[in-house]
C-alpha cells in the first residue's frame, strides 16, 4: 500500500480533528475574536503544510515547497471565509 492508495479527504479530516485540540489548547472558555482568529490562522498553516506533503503523493521532492505554499494559502482562504461569517460584522459572535 502507498500514500496514493489512501483516501486523501478522509486522511485530512482525521488529521484535522487530531491537531485541532492541540492548536486550541489553553485558549480558555471565553476567547476573544482575535485569539480565535490567531488560532485559526495557525491551524490553517499547520493543515496547509500537511496537505502540501500529502498532495505530493508517493514521492516527495523539491515540488513539496510549492505544494505547501499553495496549500497553506488555500487553507487560510477557507479559514478566513469561515472567520468572516463567525467574527465579522453581523457574524455569529456579534449576535450572541
Amino acid at each position: 500500500m502507498r500514500v496514493s492508495d489512501l483516501d486523501g479527504g478522509e486522511l485530512v479530516d482525521v488529521i484535522s480533528k487530531a491537531i485541532f485540540p492541540v492548536v486550541f489548547a489553553g485558549i480558555g472558555s471565553q476567547p476573544t475574536p482575535r485569539a480565535v482568529r490567531e488560532r485559526m490562522h495557525l491551524n490553517a498553516e499547520v493543515m496547509g503544510r500537511i496537505m502540501g506533503v500529502l498532495l505530493c503523493g508517493d514521492e516527495v521532492g523539491q515540488e513539496v515547497f510549492d505544494m505547501i505554499d499553495r496549500s497553506v494559502m488555500h487553507m487560510k482562504a477557507g479559514h478566513d471565509e469561515s472567520l468572516g461569517e463567525l467574527l465579522g460584522p453581523g457574524g455569529e459572535f456579534s449576535r450572541l
